[in-house]
């Protein structure tokens, strides 16, 4: 399993070179729409870190962290130098830790790319659309309810209320049964995924 790679939001901004309100914006509406971005968040639940494979793969608007981090201050600045290391070799450690990093966000993305392609992701806009459709087919069935208004007449006549509440009881049964029937028609009819194997994602 690929390690998710978990940064700050100031970390992601100063990667793309963008202004952290700017990428926390887009986070929050990324963490909203995708419930399966792992987050962490403080005491007030604010999102602290978050992964960035993630953010990348559903935002679609990746910037090489190599080309901004070598031009910004990484975190191994704070860290001592190397004795005798010149200045185009302490460069080449900058470059080196985020041609890394960014090795381990490629295969973020690709992992997510083929949990999705073997149907163990789902985009949220496929979610969206089949809870549609299903609860447009609830609602057609539940509409032919008034077909059932014989079905209620005679008991109530007969019975009063508590003839109405089993007849009622009984409908309802009915309608669900029915729509039980109707989703499993539904996901019986839904196309098959075929797995995708490790070597074709990688090439």
């Amino acid at each position: 399993m690929v390690e998710t790679v978990m940064m700050t939001l100031s970390e992601i901004a100063a990667r793309d070179g963008i202004s952290r309100q700017a990428i926390s914006k887009t986070v929050r509406e990324l963490v909203e729409k995708h419930d399966d971005i792992p987050v962490e968040r403080d005491g007030r639940e604010r999102i602290v870190r978050v992964s960035v494979g993630h953010i990348d793969h559903y935002r679609d608007n990746f910037q090489n962290p190599a080309k901004v981090l070598a031009s910004r201050p990484s975190p191994s600045a704070d860290k001592p130098k190397r004795d005798g290391a010149s200045p185009s070799e302490q460069e080449g450690d900058s470059f080196e830790e985020a041609r890394r990093l960014n090795e381990w966000l490629r295969y973020s993305r690709l992992k997510l790319q083929h949990d999705e392609a073997c149907g163990r992701l789902i985009s949220a806009d496929t979610v969206a659309a089949a809870l549609d459709s299903l609860g447009r087919e609830a609602q057609a069935i539940i509409a032919r309810l008034p077909n059932h208004a014989d079905d209620l007449s005679g008991p109530f006549a007969k019975e009063g209320v508590h003839g109405l509440r089993t007849a009622l009881r009984e409908v309802a049964h009915q309608i669900n049964l029915s729509i039980a029937k109707r989703f499993e028609e539904i996901a019986a009819s839904a196309p098959e995924r075929d797995v995708i194997e490790d070597e074709e994602i990688r090439a």
